[in-house]
C-alpha cells in the first residue's frame, strides 16, 4: 500500500485544518490507508481522545470504551498511535468495526512505537495514518510536540483519559481551547499522578466525561442522533454470557444503585471477599465496569433470557 498526499486549498484537504493559525496549517497531509477516511473529517463527525502512555488499567479500560460507543455512533475516533490511551481508543473503535485515524509525528510508513505494527496494520484497513511529515522521516522530540496541534484540530471534540501535570494530552487540551473545541475529561484516582491533569481540567470547568452519551452530547447536542438529528438511541443494550444465580443476583443489586463492595455484600447478604470476587468477574465478563472512586456501574450487557 503506497502513500498519498493531499496539498492545501485542494478539496480533500481536511476543512478542520483550516481553524489552525496560517503559520500552524500543514501544507501538505501525508497518508497511508484510507483516502476516504479524511473526508468525514469535518470537525462535526470526529473525537480526539488522547492520554497517558503510562495509563492505569482503568485509564486503558475505558479510552478503549470510548472509542468502541463513539465507533459505533458512526463517529471518527482520531488519536495518536502512542502506547496507552492513544492505542485504547484506535483497538475500541476497530473491535466496533469503525474508522480511526492516526496522527503520527513521523513519516505515515514509520510504525512508532514498533510494538504497534499490528495495530498499525489494522487501521490501514478501513482508516488511515496521517503526518504533515514525508513517508520515511522518523520521529524527533518535537515533531510530538507539533503534531498535538492537528490533533486538537481535527476533533469536534478533544478528550483526555489520564494526563499527569505536565504532559502533552494537557498541550493538546489547551490547543483544543484555543480553537473554540469543547474539552472533556474523564475522572481519575485522586491520588494517582496518570489522573492529576485530567482532575485539574475538570477542576477548571472541562467537560466531566463519563461515557460516550457525554461525548455524542458535546459533538451533536443533547439527545440529538448523529445521522438524522432525531432523538439519538445510545448503544445497546447487547445480550451477554450466561449468568448463575448468584451472579445474576449481585447484578441487579448493581442496576439498583447497590454500587461499592461494602454495599453488595450487605445488601446480597455475602462475605465482602464473596462480593468483591462476584464483582470481579461480572466485571470480566463485561457486564460491569468500575469507576475511579471503587464503585460499579452496569454496562450495556444484558442477561441473556
Amino acid at each position: 500500500m503506497s502513500a498519498w498526499l493531499i496539498e492545501r486549498g485542494t478539496e480533500a484537504y481536511p476543512a478542520p485544518l483550516m481553524d489552525l493559525e496560517p503559520g500552524e496549517r500543514p501544507s501538505v497531509v501525508h497518508g497511508r490507508g484510507n483516502r476516504e477516511a479524511l473526508v468525514v473529517l469535518d470537525g462535526e463527525r470526529a473525537v480526539t481522545i488522547v492520554g497517558s502512555r503510562r495509563a492505569s488499567a482503568y485509564g486503558l479500560r475505558v479510552a478503549e470504551r470510548l472509542g468502541r460507543d463513539l465507533a459505533l455512533a458512526g463517529v471518527t475516533v482520531v488519536s495518536g498511535m502512542a502506547r496507552g490511551i492513544d492505542a485504547a481508543a484506535h483497538r475500541g473503535a476497530l473491535r466496533a468495526g469503525g474508522v480511526t485515524v492516526a496522527v503520527v509525528a513521523n513519516g505515515p510508513d514509520v510504525v512508532y512505537p514498533p510494538v504497534n505494527r499490528a495495530l498499525y496494520e489494522r487501521i490501514l484497513g478501513t482508516g488511515a495514518v496521517i503526518s504533515e511529515h514525508a513517508p520515511g522521516v522518523i520521529a524527533r522530540r518535537h515533531y510530538f510536540t507539533e503534531r498535538n496541534r492537528i490533533m486538537a484540530a481535527l476533533g469536534g471534540v478533544v478528550v483526555l483519559v489520564e494526563g499527569a501535570q505536565p504532559s502533552g494530552s494537557l498541550v493538546t487540551a489547551d490547543l483544543a481551547l484555543k480553537l473554540g473545541r469543547p474539552v472533556g475529561a474523564v475522572p481519575g484516582q485522586v491520588d494517582t499522578r496518570v489522573a492529576a491533569g485530567t482532575n485539574d481540567l475538570i477542576n477548571d470547568g472541562a467537560h466531566l466525561i463519563r461515557d460516550a452519551r457525554d461525548v455524542l452530547d458535546l459533538l451533536f447536542g443533547v439527545g440529538v442522533e448523529p445521522a438524522r438529528g432525531r432523538p439519538r438511541r445510545a448503544p445497546g443494550p447487547r445480550p451477554g454470557p450466561a449468568l448463575d444465580r448468584r451472579l445474576a443476583a449481585v447484578l441487579d443489586l448493581v442496576a439498583s444503585g447497590t454500587n461499592t463492595v461494602d454495599r453488595i455484600a450487605v445488601g446480597g447478604e455475602l462475605q465482602p471477599r464473596d462480593a468483591a470476587g462476584a464483582l470481579a468477574r461480572l466485571e470480566l465478563l463485561g457486564y460491569v465496569s468500575a469507576d475511579a472512586l471503587g464503585g460499579f456501574r452496569t454496562t450495556e450487557l444484558t442477561p441473556p433470557p
